[in-house]
């Protein structure tokens, strides 16, 4: 918290003019997967969603990788996104990444007296690029850089955010991440200064396998900016079919999770997702994956998942 801090007091010191944490939209959790365990997934990370989650990770993956997402949250808001990650060097074990991410709403325009006036749109848009390194067969570093544009009617404001992530692999069913998401400028909307809400985030992910499948235990502890430290707890069981012949093959994955931070309601927090993975060819899988999540007396969302990978030779 101590690089955060130093941001949020660079944005005080700026004369005459009100600070909060703005670009709440950062902090929803991206991809039917991770959602679907308890949005604990900066340990994991191994698919495209490692942009958003941990572009630390990028640095061990050795394969192209994509992944597009639809959400639907309280049922008027839309948010969707996009990422892929890609080797760029298989010998130095360098992979890069970009991501886009939109959030679009309809909200009801009021004069001073509370008289309707119509309606306007407001949106989020964030797009972003980075690069991950694997130092060593334990240990991978990576970095992520954003552009983050909000337009609320006729107001608007952007910002330049950075993630630097980091993954570990101490041993062979064991894995660590650490981040420092959203660090960077901040920006005047309407009228007052808005920081993001800058997280530091870690976590811890150990993988069960047995015959073929595999059980995934996943943690995460993230402390925002603005907010009291939040946990999230899931898993994920994944089991595989294997046709004669090995192509063909597919899997089914069931994962369940809980974070902290939403007690408005019995269901608050808890989330619920199931996948399907087909393997087209030894090259080409594909995967659709699903999710519940409660935001208790707030409301729910729904989230899907299209991903696509391809493992070369």
């Amino acid at each position: 918290m101590i690089v955060a801090s130093v941001v949020l007091n660079l944005a005080l010191l700026l004369p005459t003019q009100a600070v909060t944490v703005g670009m709440p939209f950062l902090k929803l959790g991206v991809g039917a997967r991770p959602a679907a365990m308890g949005e604990a997934f900066s340990a994991v990370a191994d698919d495209a969603n490692a942009m958003f989650w941990n572009p630390g990770a990028m640095g061990m993956m050795d394969q192209f990788d994509v992944s597009i997402m639809l959400m639907n949250l309280y049922g008027a808001v839309t948010y969707s996104s996009g990422a892929a990650v890609f080797p760029v060097s298989r010998r130095k074990k360098v992979s890069m990444g970009a991501a886009i991410a939109y959030l679009s709403a309809i909200d009801t325009l009021r004069d001073e007296y509370g008289n309707t006036q119509g309606q306007f749109s407001l949106y989020d848009f964030l797009g972003s690029a980075g690069v991950g390194w694997r130092f060593n067969r334990y240990v991978s570093f990576g970095a992520s850089g954003k552009f983050v544009y909000s337009k609320i009617y006729n107001y608007d404001a952007w910002s330049l955010l950075g993630d630097f992530g980091l993954k570990a692999n101490p041993t062979k069913y064991l894995y660590l991440g650490l981040v420092l998401q959203n660090l960077g400028t901040p920006r005047r909307f309407i009228y007052d200064i808005e920081v993001a809400p800058t997280t530091i985030r870690g976590g811890l992910a150990l993988l069960f396998p047995f015959q073929g499948s595999h059980f995934l235990f996943t943690s995460d502890l993230a402390w925002p900016i603005d907010d009291f430290p939040t946990v999230g707890l899931g898993g994920e069981l994944k089991i595989y079919f294997s046709p004669e012949g090995g192509v063909g093959s597919s899997g089914i994955a069931i994962r369940g999770g809980y974070r902290s931070g939403y007690h408005l309601g019995t269901w608050g927090g808890f989330s619920f997702g199931l996948g399907y993975e087909y393997e087209f060819s030894k090259l080409v899988h594909i995967s659709l994956d699903a999710v519940y999540f409660s935001y208790g007396f707030l409301g729910d969302s729904e989230r899907l998942s299209l991903g696509l990978n391809f493992r070369p030779n």
